[in-house]
Parts: structure tokens; sequence; C-alpha cells
């Protein structure tokens, strides 16, 4: 699992250069650029392009309004202030209810959850369903707009063995063994309908991962021990990362 918790597409970089241009608009485009790709550890923008080039998302340090800041310092924007937050740092999870810090340890039950998902939303890539970027929406009744997807239902193997149906948003439920075949997931589903379930987001506007903090999960006693023991990676997301509505 990544310590860094935070993977970056190119419409996650113009994402994040949008949000920071409303609050240092005296600042040029370029200059911008340069900060931002400072903020996410590279030293020019040139090699945050380069990075980007060949990838549908790149690891990266979280972002530092630091290091935003003090590049910006030496291109000679010197009235930018110490504490502007021009990018958002993801030290917490973000709710309009609470402001908790990302957790270090986790338990058999997140780790089941996180399995789960991470099978679910490898199998929608690897099937051509939606990729890493907002607007990345492939399935039938799908949009770029994302108000404007209707639900879809796909079906793969857990661990090259189990039956799962997943329906997709990119709100991720997940049904493992399910009673019926025809069966539309929804996160309110329990142990009557499948043999397990689990429920969560994938961000994909500040960057790519599953959020934490919001998730779902109901599964058999005997089931949990196979679900933890997995081993699997996320395809090019992060497995962990802020919750936000």
């Amino acid at each position: 699992m990544s310590d860094s918790t935070f993977f970056v597409s190119a419409a996650a970089v113009r994402n994040l250069k949008q949000s920071a241009q409303h609050r240092a608009r005296s600042v040029s485009s370029s200059h911008l650029s340069e900060a931002l790709a400072a903020a996410l550890g590279f030293k020019t923008h040139a090699a945050l392009r380069a990075a980007l080039a060949d990838h549908a998302t790149v690891e990266v340090p979280k972002p530092s309004n630091a290091r935003m800041v003090r590049r910006l310092h030496e291109l000679g924007h010197a009235s930018i202030t110490q504490s502007l937050r021009l990018v958002p740092e993801f030290e917490h999870s973000y709710t309009p209810f609470r402001n908790d810090p990302l957790r270090k340890k986790r338990s058999a039950r997140w780790w089941a959850w996180r399995n789960l998902m991470v099978s679910a939303i490898n199998a929608g890539l690897e099937q051509g369903l939606f990729g890493l970027e907002p607007r990345d929406n492939w399935w039938p009744g799908s949009s770029p707009e994302h108000q404007r997807c209707q639900q879809h239902v796909y079906h793969f193997l857990v661990d090259g063995q189990l039956p799962a149906v997943v329906g997709d948003e990119l709100s991720i439920c997940v049904l493992l063994n399910p009673r019926k075949s025809d069966v539309q997931p929804e996160w309110y589903h329990g142990l009557n309908t499948a043999d397990a379930m689990a429920h969560g987001w994938v961000e994909r506007r500040l960057g790519a991962w599953i959020q934490d903090g919001g998730e779902a999960f109901h599964c058999k006693r005997d089931l949990k021990p196979r679900l933890v023991d997995l081993i699997i990676e996320p395809a090019g997301y992060s497995d962990q990362g802020s919750f936000i509505l």
C-alpha cells in the first residue's frame, strides 16, 4: 500500500490548477503551472508533463502548499502569503460533517472491504467500462456528464473463482456470490442477497483513489479471512485517500 495515497491524472492537474487560480489571480498561468508541479513534488512543470505522457495516472507526494508557495516566491511572487491554501492537503478526510486524520492501521474488516473494492474496480478498468479521469465513463448508458449516467451492472470473478456483480456510477457496489444473477447491486443489500457486499466511491477529479470513511461492508464470517488474505494491487489508483462529498 502506498504511503502517499495520492495519484494524479492530467485531468486532476487541470482541476487543481483551476482551483488555485481562483486564489492567486495575480499569478500568470505559466508560473502557476510551475508552482503546482512543485506542490506535487516535481522540479519543473515539464517534468510533471513527461511523467504523465505515457501513464493514465502517476503517484506523487500529497500536494503541499508550502512547496507551492516557496516556488511562487522563487518566481517573484513575494506577496503570496505562507498561509494561503492554494491546493488541498489530504492529511484529513473532508466531508460536510467531520475532519478526521487518515487512518494508519487497518482492521481485518477494512482489508476485506478494500480487496473486494479493488477487485471490482480493476475488473471495470479491464473491461473498458470506465477510466481514471472524471469524464472516462464508457459503460452502456453512461455519459461524460456524471449526473446523466445510468447505472450499469457488470460481472467478474474474485480471486479467479468467486462470482461477483457490480453496479457502477463511480459509486461502486459489489455483491459476492449473489443469490440471483440479475440482482441490481445497492449499498443497502445485506447477507440475504449475497455472501458479501462492499460499497464505496472512487475519486477521479482531484486524483484517483478509493475514498476512505464512507465504506459499507457486510460479509459472512467464514468468508472474511479469504477476502482479507487476497493479494491484489490497484491498477493505477490508490487504495486509500480522503473522503470528499
